[in-house]
């Protein structure tokens, strides 16, 4: 009897556990789904992932004020390429991702350390339409958004 009284203890703890995992990781499952909607997108020819990561919180991001303490993500790619830039923006622009090419950037950091990047996000007029090859440019690309997920509570 007392065997059987252990048994069901030890379950019911392995499953209140489970249950408290699976809701508690709820966040961080989405905005890995999400960053990885950029990762695997693929490459443009002749360009090189140089790094990438994702974060996600709450007042993170540089999201509009108001959000109602809703989390963002966001995702990057540091990336290194021989295209010109108008080819590079024709690529990932018309996916809606954020361009910033070399020293049109700033890296913001929160408290925590989480980085994300603002700066002047690339337009289609002004671009080079000239060949990198042989001296590549580096680029970064994010995606950024809010996002709610069952169970979340709100600040």
């Amino acid at each position: 009897m007392k065997k059987l009284k252990l048994i069901t203890v030890c379950l019911v703890l392995i499953g209140i556990g489970s249950l408290s995992y699976y809701i508690f990781g709820q966040e961080h499952r989405y905005a890995k789904r999400y960053a990885h909607q950029l990762f695997d997108y693929p490459l443009p020819p002749k360009t090189k992932i140089m790094e990438q990561d994702f974060d996600h919180g709450v007042l993170y991001g540089g999201g509009p004020s108001g959000s109602g303490g809703y989390p963002t993500v966001a995702a990057y790619m540091k990336l290194s390429s021989e295209l010109s830039e108008k080819e590079i923006f024709d690529y990932y622009h018309k996916k809606h991702f954020e361009i910033y090419f070399e020293g049109d950037e700033t890296m913001e950091k929160d408290s925590k350390g989480r980085i994300w990047y603002e700066g002047k996000n690339a337009v289609k007029e002004n671009l080079s339409i000239e060949n990198n090859k042989g001296r590549p440019i580096k680029f970064i690309i994010q995606s950024k958004k809010e996002f709610s997920y069952p169970f979340f509570i709100s600040f």
